[in-house]
């Protein structure tokens, strides 16, 4: 184990004797953990800091020079700032570090990655916040460039770029975008929260996020899935904008044709505002029990000619709705503040059976005989009586 600070003068990087943050990247080897603790830490070059090894980098240590190591990046939050002058994070490839427990910020990429770049390489990017970074090109937050990824529990909100304010993911990368929250992510031409492109290799998985108030100019507000596949569950899409496609847009071409799978979402849009799911030529696109509300179409095929969609037991309602599928609910959800159902929601015991077995939060699903639509699953709390005994 090696420990930084701020300020850190040691040359053994123990607990004891903390060294500065880049003679601890220096020293450190395959399998190795870093504890760094509250401050805020800054760089030179092209990037604050250069990960080479497949090491672990935890936020937040309090700093104690002896006895257990204690993290809490809540009460020791630990900065990484790019100053508006350099990428925060660069990942070399062949890697596969985590970084855990962050505040990555004030990132440029001049052209990719502001917050964090990693081309053909494995990262853990957990419990992070992810904010105010900007590219001149792709992935303002993040930008993953073939390789895999796991992206979970990530506060990602307030960044920029002409491709992907959010996360840009490319060249078939195996990426997992969990439990992390995207919130007012900008683009300037497209993919305002997630950008996922080419070709065919694999099959990102995006589940139990909240995904909300993301622009992308022209197409993609939430999510933008182009020439490759993708598969949605359980999350949570709210006030998004787009020129086309508010929630979700698929495009595909002759060569790279793309696909959607969307099960349990929840996709709310700005009263009458764009489409939730727009499909652009050659889309394949299936939707089980979706709720689309607040946008002023649903589901908007733009090609029928190339684009083919199969859905079943969506909520509708609030826009208008040229393709509904099969057995649609077409009624009012009953959503609370969180998006989250209400008692006496149409939506409860609506659904079909998938192979989805939790919700948004991460509760049992079906709870009843048959699964909630949406990203919710109201839970039954089942109140046995109260039974008193008495005693001789």
């Amino acid at each position: 184990m090696l420990f930084v600070k701020t300020g850190g003068s040691g040359t053994a990087c123990t607990q004891s004797s903390p060294c500065g943050l880049q003679t601890a990247l220096g020293q450190a080897a395959g399998g190795d953990t870093i504890y760094i603790a509250s401050g805020v830490y800054t760089g030179a070059g092209g990037a604050v800091i250069t990960v080479t090894e497949s090491i672990t980098l935890y936020g937040g240590w309090d700093g104690a020079s002896s006895g257990p190591v204690v993290r809490d990046p809540a009460a020791h939050p630990t900065t990484l700032d790019g100053e508006d002058q350099r990428r925060v994070v660069y990942i070399e490839s062949n890697t596969g570090p985590t970084l855990d427990g962050f505040i990555v910020t004030r990132g440029h990429g001049a052209f990719s990655g502001g917050g964090i770049y990693a081309k053909g390489a494995s990262p853990v990017i957990r419990n992070n916040q992810i904010i105010s970074n900007t590219a001149a090109g792709d992935g303002g937050a993040i930008f993953i460039n073939g390789g895999s990824a796991q992206i979970v529990g990530n506060e990602i909100r307030d960044n920029a770029a002409t491709w992907a304010g959010g996360l840009r993911i490319i060249n078939n990368a195996q990426v997992a975008i969990v439990g992390n929250e995207i919130i007012s992510n900008v683009a300037s031409i497209s993919g305002g929260g997630i950008n996922l492109e080419c070709c065919g290799g694999s099959t990102p998985f995006i589940a139990q996020n909240l995904i909300a108030y993301n622009q992308g100019t022209n197409h993609g507000g939430g999510v933008l899935i182009q020439s490759t596949s993708a598969s949605l569950e359980n999350n949570i899409l709210v006030s998004n904008q787009a020129g086309e496609g508010a929630g979700v847009w698929l495009q595909g071409s002759a060569s790279y044709p793309a696909s959607g799978t969307l099960v349990h979402n929840t996709l709310v849009g700005r009263a009458g505002g764009d489409e939730a799911v727009f499909l652009d030529p050659y889309v394949t696109a299936v939707l089980t029990n979706n709720i689309l509300t607040g946008h002023s179409i649903g589901i908007a095929n733009a090609a029928p000619f190339s684009s083919t969609i199969s859905a079943t037991h969506n909520l509708f309602w609030d826009g208008s709705d040229p393709f509904i599928g099969t057995n649609a609910v077409l009624a009012d959800p009953l959503l609370d503040g969180t998006f989250h159902l209400l008692a006496g929601s149409p939506a409860i015991n609506a659904g079909t059976p998938t192979s989805v077995t939790i919700d948004f939060d991460g509760y049992p699903r079906p709870a009843g005989l048959l699964p909630d639509i949406g990203a919710d699953e109201v839970q039954i709390v089942v109140y046995l009586p109260l039974v008193t005994r008495a005693y001789p």
